[in-house]
């Protein structure tokens, strides 16, 4: 997160890659499932993004996987589901 920060400050892109971010980002999808133990279905966009469910019958979201980030972070707000917040 805070190299994502950092490239909004200074205005630069941030550049991704499924390999080395995607992985940052299924680890926190897996701390967050656990952090609220419900249903879902989440569909992340973007070089970082996934498929991720759990259960049957629950909240689906589809957003992008900085987004994501951005909210089980706290440094966007979230509803739901996401609200459940991940610390890192």
């Amino acid at each position: 997160m805070h190299r994502v920060d950092l490239c909004r400050a200074v205005g630069r892109d941030l550049e991704l890659t499924a390999r080395h971010d995607g992985r940052i980002v299924a680890d926190v999808v897996d701390e967050w499932a656990r952090s609220h133990g419900s249903g879902f279905v989440l569909l992340l966009t973007g070089p970082a993004g996934g498929d991720w469910s759990s259960g049957a019958g629950g909240e689906r979201n589809e957003l992008d996987a900085i987004g994501f980030c951005r909210i089980v972070s706290g440094r966007a707000s979230g509803d739901g589901l996401l609200a459940y917040p991940v610390p890192f």
